[in-house]
């Protein structure tokens, strides 16, 4: 690392306090660095979680695009390796340091699938990024140069930019900026057989919401090039997917943000998207929901995305001792991979919340609805009061049906027992 020129104007004895000063930072960001790299090689050893870089993330983070000039070749390579390890983020380096980089991805490899010792790492995200793996390499080979390190972090970053799948699908425009690298992105998945995550033996503990997955499915879609190979493998069943139902169901909803994209000689991408629509309304009408909506005779069209979300105040016949208000809200949705939620302020009996596929939070031991009953939640509420002194206030209960305003009278008379 060089040392500051003499500063012009300056006496000798201020341009060497500046010197000394110079040395004594970089010498404390050196120490920061080697820091970092002993306690995660000792915790890596152990096959556990360091501490230092939860405490000292914001002063390593800043010095990653510094450490050639700070760290021996063989630091820098324990360096990144840790830091792909513990924060999944893939630095942007020169040339004459990608060899390092290298290094570091090529030794993290047989620890990808790990789980808690390599924390953030994403196999799909650095496959993609580097072009190779454990089992082989994608067409197009190594990254080998700065610039294309660089421009596949842009995608990166890109699919990282979100929080939500809906927020995702909302930007189809800045995807679309990214989809002339569909062609590599559509390698990548099918490399992993599109499964980004090989830590778990269950597959119910696997990711179907992973955010950076389903960006890169986004951007494959978005290139007329691709999306039709796409849905070919996932619908088609070219590829075996984990959880195949809730996989195809979040498919559809990007498939259906691009189709109006698709153009009239794209014939197979239409069909497959078609059996696709198909198998999601078939999935939907065999839910809950939809037969309570139906046997009420709710205003809602067969392929609705609709909601119904309500808040129903319940009265302590007893006093309470706790002077917070007790309420009940149900949540109800078409969709067959979470089709209700009760989530209820029960006073002295604390909280209560179930699903239509468990019970998470049952502080007053309170009897549980129960998947496949959701018809029978005006008896639920009605027990409330019977066993707890709890009466639902339906005069003051609030029903939000979006637009269709004509639901609520008829919801109402389903609460009331009619």
């Amino acid at each position: 690392m060089p040392v500051p020129l003499h500063a012009a104007g300056k006496g000798l004895a201020e341009t060497q306090q500046t010197i000394a000063e110079y040395k004594s930072l970089m010498t404390e960001h050196e120490d920061t660095l080697r820091n970092f790299i002993a306690d995660e090689n000792e915790a890596f050893a152990e096959r556990r979680q360091g501490k230092y870089w939860p405490r000292n993330h914001h002063r390593i983070s800043p010095l990653v695009g510094k450490v050639s000039g700070l760290l021996g070749p063989a630091e820098r390579t324990e360096f990144y390796f840790h830091l792909m390890r513990v924060d999944g983020s893939i630095p942007a380096v020169s040339d004459g340091e990608l060899p390092l980089l290298l290094e570091a991805y090529r030794r993290l490899l047989p620890f990808l699938d790990l789980g808690g010792v390599i924390q953030m790492a994403r196999r799909h995200t650095f496959l993609y990024v580097f072009g190779f793996d454990d089992s082989g390499a994608l067409p197009g080979g190594e990254t080998c140069s700065a610039k294309a390190l660089r421009e596949h972090l842009k995608l990166v970053a890109q699919v990282d930019s979100y929080t939500s799948l809906p927020a995702q699908r909302d930007k189809k425009a800045r995807f679309a900026a990214h989809a002339d690298r569909a062609e590599r992105v559509l390698a990548t998945l099918r490399h992993l057989g599109y499964r980004h995550d090989r830590r778990y033996d269950r597959d119910d503990l696997y990711s179907l919401t992973d955010l950076n997955f389903w960006g890169m499915v986004f951007i494959a879609l978005l290139n007329d090039q691709t999306r039709g190979e796409l849905l070919d493998d996932m619908v088609g069943g070219r590829y075996d997917l984990v959880c195949r139902d809730e996989q195809l169901t979040q498919l559809h909803r990007y498939v259906e943000v691009v189709l109006p994209d698709a153009g009239p000689d794209e014939e197979k991408f239409r069909s497959l998207a078609g059996q696709l629509a198909a198998v999601q309304l078939q999935r939907r009408r065999a839910t809950e929901s939809v037969a309570l909506a139906e046997k009420l005779g709710l205003p809602f069209g067969a392929d609705e995305d609709w909601e119904i979300a309500m808040s129903i105040p319940l009265v302590a016949e007893a006093e309470q001792d706790d002077d917070e208000d007790c309420s009940v809200d149900l949540y109800i949705w078409p969709d067959p991979d979470g089709q209700w939620d009760i989530k209820a302020q029960l006073g002295d009996l604390g909280r209560y919340s179930e699903s239509d596929s468990e019970v998470i939070r049952n502080d007053g031991d309170i009897p549980a609805l129960g998947a496949g009953n959701l018809e029978a939640f005006p008896t639920w509420l009605a027990q409330l009061q019977e066993r707890h002194g709890l009466r639902a206030d339906l005069d003051d209960a609030r029903i939000y049906v979006g637009r269709k305003r004509a639901a609520v009278k008829l919801l109402k008379r389903w609460l009331a027992g009619g």
